[in-house]
């Protein structure tokens, strides 16, 4: 039962040494049971991380059923993040003679919620970009439809009104286009702003495919 246990179980004597190593804690870690057998608990557990196991032996009531997170350094020096468990081990007359730790691997876990965070970012994205495309593009259409009104007329224009307002033309578009291209986006990529914050990087982000492009009118 010990050695077939999906969690990694590794038992300590009251010194804080290595007793019992199953295989799921020699697959977490990479040492093998001869490697680690005796060896002090500090050779996967950093001495900064024992404060918890040293407490079981102080005071067992102490003993947290929910556990805590630390990490495990692994045999090629990894830090496995791990959920630990410490349950007392007694012996015949009660005495306390060890512990056993019960790690659960978390790296899945945190991948898990690598990935959820990501979803939910891509949602606020996704969300926002609706949002922008509905309140800027009524105002956005009057504002570009004016323009083209007005170059439509451009004999009568100053070539210097015309130049500004084939600006104006070319950045409305412009504008419409990052708000398509943000309601689009599958995977967003973020960069540094002013202050250390990060912001979106519409332009280097990825985007779905889309089978038609927004078109402009030309004058």
């Amino acid at each position: 039962v010990f050695q077939s246990s999906p969690v990694a179980l590794i038992s300590l004597d009251s010194r804080l040494r290595i007793m019992l190593f199953n295989r799921a804690a020699q697959e977490l870690t990479g040492f093998q049971g001869h490697e680690i057998f005796g060896s002090r608990v500090s050779r996967i557990i950093e001495r900064r991380r024992l404060h918890r196991i040293l407490e079981t032996f102080k005071d067992t009531s102490k003993v947290s059923a929910d556990g805590y997170i630390t990490k495990l350094r692994s045999k090629k020096g990894r830090q496995v993040p791990v959920r630990i468990k410490i349950s007392p081990l007694f012996g015949p007359n009660k005495n306390l003679m060890g512990v056993l730790v019960i790690a659960t691997d978390l790296r899945e876990i945190k991948r898990f919620q690598s990935k959820l965070l990501e979803a939910e970012r891509l949602a606020a994205i996704t969300e926002t970009a609706i949002g922008i495309n509905h309140e800027i593009n009524n105002p956005l259409c009057a504002i570009l439809g004016n323009t083209q009104l007005l170059l439509m007329e451009k004999d009568k224009l100053d070539p210097r009104v015309i130049k500004k307002l084939k600006s104006i033309e070319k950045e409305i578009t412009r504008i419409h286009e990052v708000a398509e291209r943000l309601a689009r986006i599958s995977r967003p990529v973020l960069k540094e702003y002013v202050g250390g914050k990060l912001m979106l990087d519409v332009e280097h982000s990825e985007v779905k495919n889309h089978p038609s492009k927004p078109r402009s009118s030309k004058s």
